[in-house]
């Protein structure tokens, strides 16, 4: 299979290169070819396991290594130094990046020993045995797909509650909530709801064997959620990362990714992502800020951009599109900044509540917020934002790797990813490489897996897994009972 997935590639690649080549006028680049040798050093760090496991036939688009490669790092810091390098993207805070002939490649340096951790953390024993002393303490609660029907509808309606509550409050969708209640900190996790109860139900359809009312019924039900994430969220990556539970769910139930059905998936992706981009710019450029307004106002926002998409010139489209997902892939100039300026900025990182984020998030974000108060906020990404880029208004990503950087060093970088890595090894073995595999099992890798951001803290990461797996102990308990009793109800009939 390595050959025509290699070919797929190269089309693929070559396509965008050609789109790029196109769209841009070439007179005007100032190419920094120094990129060159250390964006092709990462990417063969990055995409080493990936090509390991396609040689040993053990490749998994779910794998930890695989996954991280292909969803964040390769794209933001492989293909990033790509457009940096031919001049197709050009942020602002450029300038912020003393000697950019020294600190660029330096920053690919620190994802490419840091994607090394990862691995060797990640095959490491250790990551085994832990799982070996967790596994027989696991629940063994096994069911059918017919049983998980109506605890599964109830985890998605249970979660598009929180999702409305949520959205109400400010914490969902493209606006941003100024005042802060001591229950946003329960609610952002409770959001999480309905993507367990998204996968649980897509694994189920996957799964069934026969396909009555009920099987319809959740197929559309499911798919009806796409659209309407997408409008709401109004984000670039809402549409792919909402069909990433259906990808997940079809590989998990045990069928073959053949060739012409990765080819689909690839296609599937690739619309996802350019239509994601096209709303969700077109969204926030109508919308024009994060500021709060009443639902009615907020959905009128969705109706003027389906308009404008809908009678605007398309190469107008086209353009804003290319340029805006060109901007969103990009981001190894952002960890570039922290590169060239965390140690120039220690001092001040008191004053903005994140010097030693990690391990100050790592004892206090357990205690919740309406039981202490005046709790220190956790890791603030407008903070960050502040004090790095000299723009509170906005995100702008970090990733662990430039996290871990501000808070221990250089050295800090692969240690702490080779923590990461050992953790990525017990919840794939505890739940993928399991002798005893079970649709609970693969709902909490697939919420554990996307859990973690590659664009965000390190310092978040360990805190809300911990509060994640509270949610999945309790909701997932509520849907064996549910189930059990279909269960002893099938018995009975």
């Amino acid at each position: 299979m390595i050959v025509p997935i290699v070919i797929i590639l190269g089309i693929v690649l070559t396509a965008f290169c050609s789109f790029i080549w196109i769209e841009n006028d070439l007179g005007t680049l100032t190419p920094s070819f120094y990129l060159l040798p250390w964006t092709f050093l990462t990417g063969v760090c990055v995409l080493g396991p990936s090509v390991y496991l396609l040689y040993i036939g053990k490749f998994d688009l779910f794998h930890p290594l695989v996954f991280a490669a292909w969803t964040y790092v390769f794209p933001a810091f492989v293909i990033g130094g790509l457009l940096i390098t031919f001049g197709w993207v050009n942020p602002y805070f450029m300038s912020f990046i003393d000697e950019p002939e020294y600190n660029l490649p330096l920053t690919l340096v620190y994802i490419a020993v840091g994607f090394l951790g990862l691995t060797a953390g990640f095959y490491l024993p250790v990551g085994q045995f832990i799982t070996n002393v967790i596994e027989p303490r696991l629940p063994t609660w096994s069911w059918k797909p017919e049983q998980v029907w109506i605890p599964g509808i109830m985890l998605l309606f249970a979660g598009v509650a929180f999702n409305a509550l949520g959205f109400v409050e400010g914490l969902l969708g493209y606006q941003r909530n100024v005042g802060f209640s001591v229950f946003d900190g329960l609610l952002q996790f409770l959001l999480f709801v309905l993507a367990e109860g998204t996968v649980l139900l897509w694994l189920a359809v996957f799964s069934a064997k026969q396909r009555g009312f009920m099987f319809y019924l959740i197929v559309v039900l499911l798919s009806i959620f796409l659209p309407i994430r997408m409008a709401v969220l109004g984000s670039r990556s809402s549409l792919i990362v909402g069909l990433l539970p259906i990808a997940f769910a079809y590989v998990a139930s045990g069928r073959k990714l053949k060739l012409h059905v990765a080819a689909i998936f690839g296609v599937i992706g690739l619309l996802a992502v350019i239509i994601g981009a096209t709303y969700g710019t077109t969204f926030r450029n109508i919308k024009g800020s994060e500021s709060r307004m009443s639902a009615g106002d907020y959905f009128g926002q969705v109706v003027a951009t389906l308009d404008y998409l809908s009678n605007e010139d398309l190469g107008a489209v086209v353009d804003q599109t290319t340029d805006a997902l060109a901007q969103r892939i990009e981001n190894l100039s952002s960890v570039a900044v922290v590169v060239a300026n965390y140690e120039a900025l220690a001092p001040y990182e008191a004053s903005y509540g994140l010097e030693n984020n990690i391990l100050n998030d790592l004892y206090t974000s357990f205690i919740p917020r309406f039981v202490w108060n005046d709790k220190p906020p956790t890791s603030d990404a407008r903070a960050y934002s502040d004090l790095y880029f000299n723009y509170g208004e906005n995100s702008f990503a970090i990733s662990p790797f430039g996290d871990l950087l501000r808070n221990f060093g250089p050295i800090g970088v692969p240690l702490g990813m080779l923590v990461l890595g050992i953790y990525l090894r017990v919840l794939y073995s505890l739940f993928i490489e399991t002798s005893t595999p079970s649709m609970w099992k693969k709902v909490s890798y697939f919420s554990l897996l996307t859990l973690i951001s590659y664009e965000a803290f390190y310092a978040t990461i360990f805190p809300g897994s911990v509060r994640i797996i509270f949610i999945l102990a309790v909701s997932l308990w509520l849907v064996n009972s549910i189930a059990s009793r279909t269960k002893v109800s099938d018995r009975t009939t």
